[in-house]
């Protein structure tokens, strides 16, 4: 009578135990050409607190509310500028997919450090199998210079 409530609360500890140690060392085994600064754990949680209400913890985004980033052309595409604009600036009314997504993006600009929205860019950009190239904090920085 004691043993399967015990004996099912050490699958569920051991089976959650595996999937951090797994999530844990795919963030620690980002790719080779992300930046030496890059930190992947700092960019999920960077991510987690700034962007996962919206976008969801697996980037899948909220149909027809808030856009997926998994899978997303502007996460992926090998230059970052676009992205790095709307994480700086926010965004509102973006087509994804043949979707009006009406809800806003707010900006980052004012609220987050270079390094900061570098780290959650790199994050999304190497996440949920997609493969866009890292970002550094100076770049970052100069898009930060220029007009929207």
């Amino acid at each position: 009578m004691y043993g399967i409530p015990r004996y099912s609360f050490a699958i569920v500890a051991v089976i959650c135990l595996a999937a951090f140690a797994g999530e844990h060392a795919a963030l620690s085994t980002a790719s080779a050409a992300t930046p030496a600064s890059y930190d992947p754990i700092k960019g999920r949680n960077l991510y987690v607190a700034n962007c996962s209400a919206c976008h969801q913890v697996s980037g899948e985004g909220v149909p027809s509310v808030f856009p997926p980033l998994k899978g997303s052309a502007v996460v992926n595409k090998d230059d970052a500028t676009k992205h790095m604009h709307v994480v700086l600036d926010g965004m509102q009314g973006a087509r994804v997919g043949g979707v009006v997504y009406q809800s806003p993006m707010p900006p980052f600009r004012d609220t987050l450090s270079d390094a900061d929205i570098a780290d959650i860019i790199d994050y999304e950009r190497s996440t949920w199998r997609n493969h866009g190239k890292p970002v550094t904090a100076a770049q970052v920085g100069a898009e930060r210079g220029t007009p929207k």
